[in-house]
């Protein structure tokens, strides 16, 4: 057995990478929540099925109410099968590799996105960027954003990377047009002379001036994300 998860903690969020830990823990942050969870980071999705048996082992595995798991809703380009049924079936290969004493510990299969199932632990699944649309967190960040002057830039940017021959990838894209995102919002005269002038990346936008200015984490494209991060702390 083990003992990661801290005493007292009763939530687990199991995510993809550090980005996403980050991103989520500020916005746990923002909600005054952030020291109720605690955050399996599994490094992709083929290492979902370890770290679920690393929780399903943990001493303190029973004092565990909810247990969330976000991925991103992979490009079909990158994937062989639907992200939501690679997840389910980490599931099943965790609850068939445990071995603990005492009580069988087993985690519950959610038979659709942000619908948790089970007591004790409940178990939910979050895609990114939705359910229904191929993506990644970042394009839920993009869609967040919205249309505007600095996006209308982006837009020009890459159309001139593709008349110069520099074919895209689809998976890599969005990570990509957020970074020029960003570096446009580093121009602007009030960001040029603070620590917003070094910032670039996704983990680093929401500690800049323009996210809290601009209200970000209640934007309404995060609304069904905002609803799975309250389902996960319900009481």
């Amino acid at each position: 057995m083990n003992n990661r998860i801290p005493d007292g903690v009763s939530r687990v969020l199991v995510v993809e990478g550090n980005e996403d830990r980050y991103f989520f823990c500020k916005w746990l942050e923002y909600l005054g929540r952030h020291e109720e969870i605690y955050f399996a980071v599994c490094g992709g999705k083929d290492n979902i099925a370890t770290e679920l048996v690393n929780i399903l082992n943990d001493d303190n595995f029973t004092n565990i109410d909810q247990v969330g798991i976000i991925c991103d809703n992979d490009f079909p380009a990158t994937r062989t099968k639907a992200s939501f049924e690679e997840i389910l079936e980490a599931l099943d290969k965790a609850n068939n590799e445990v071995k603990n004493s005492g009580p069988p510990r087993q985690l519950p299969r959610p038979e659709q996105p942000r619908q948790p199932i089970g007591l004790k632990p409940a178990v939910s699944i979050l895609l990114l960027p939705d359910d229904d649309e191929d993506g990644m967190l970042e394009d839920l960040v993009l869609k967040a954003i919205g249309r505007n002057n600095i996006m209308d830039c982006v837009d020009e940017y890459f159309q001139c990377l593709g008349a110069a021959g520099l074919a895209t990838r689809e998976a890599r894209e969005s990570r990509s047009r957020l970074s020029v995102y960003v570096s446009g919002k580093i121009l602007a005269e009030e960001y040029a002379t603070n620590d917003d002038s070094r910032r670039w990346f996704l983990t680093q936008a929401v500690d800049m001036k323009w996210w809290e200015e601009e209200d970000m984490w209640e934007n309404p494209a995060f609304n069904d994300a905002k609803a799975f991060l309250r389902q996960l702390l319900a009481a």
